[in-house]
């Protein structure tokens, strides 16, 4: 007796609201739509880490010796957190569209999270080793404000002249006594090099990481060079008017 009313009570609130049963092509297209979610979710974690691990390459806690910090301030002071941000909250949104998808329930937390992170490593590590990562970065460090210290918190940190490091890229040579240098500032630094070997590091038009003391205005005395991949492009906001971008960094 109770079912039949429980049974006629849905029947009115049906009738009353005038609810209509949901097509099974709209259930369909809405699974596909959720999964494609998940898809491209997954994607921008893995592009996400491929530019992680790029500037991941570029970290050499070694160095922490020559500039007399512990390799874990180092560490927290380069650690791309930007990256590390986004990987977790793409990871985040694949685990909900899953959980949303017609057998969604049927994976537990810890193997969606899992899958994604490991399927966002392998798959941006393929990327890295494609150049995607390290063209994201170019294209970021030449349009994004902000660059050197949220984005890649790397050359925010070597950018000290004051506290004994200097980057900037290597202008052409023009003497022996020493090599012009041009900071993400767009000031030219007179660096002069602890030993003649140290030149054979050098390249022009690449970026370079020297550690020694600030001598004078725009002059440096670097005891130690060490190369630098990521940021190319926050150089080529500084070039001179009229000059070639293109010449700026060798590509």
């Amino acid at each position: 007796m109770a079912e039949e009313k429980l049974g006629e009570k849905i029947i009115s609130i049906i009738k009353d609201r005038k609810i209509k049963p949901i097509r099974r092509w709209q259930f369909k297209l809405k699974n596909i739509f959720v999964w494609l979610l998940a898809l491209i979710a997954f994607l921008f974690s893995s592009l996400s880490f491929s530019v992680l691990l790029f500037l991941l390459n570029n970290l050499d806690l070694s160095s922490s010796r020559d500039i007399n910090i512990s390799s874990w301030r180092l560490l927290l002071n380069t650690l791309p957190f930007f990256w590390i941000f986004f990987v977790a909250v793409f990871i985040i949104i694949i685990f909900v569209q899953v959980k949303h998808t017609k057998k969604g329930y049927l994976y537990p937390l810890w193997l969606i999270i899992t899958g994604s992170f490991l399927g966002s490593i392998f798959l941006g590590s393929v990327m890295t080793k494609a150049g995607l990562g390290e063209k994201i970065d170019e294209i970021l460090s030449y349009k994004t404000p902000l660059y050197q210290t949220v984005i890649n918190p790397q050359m925010g940190f070597w950018s000290a002249p004051d506290k004994g490091r200097l980057l900037g890229v290597v202008l052409p040579f023009k003497t022996n006594d020493y090599v012009e240098v041009r900071d993400e500032k767009g000031v030219i630094w007179q660096v002069f090099l602890n030993f003649n070997q140290e030149k054979i590091l050098l390249r022009e038009n690449e970026i370079a990481r020297f550690i020694g003391e600030k001598t004078g205005e725009n002059e440096f005395f670097a005891l130690k060079v060490l190369p630098y991949s990521a940021g190319k492009r926050m150089f080529q906001r500084q070039a001179p008017r009229g000059q070639n971008h293109d010449l700026l960094l060798n590509r």
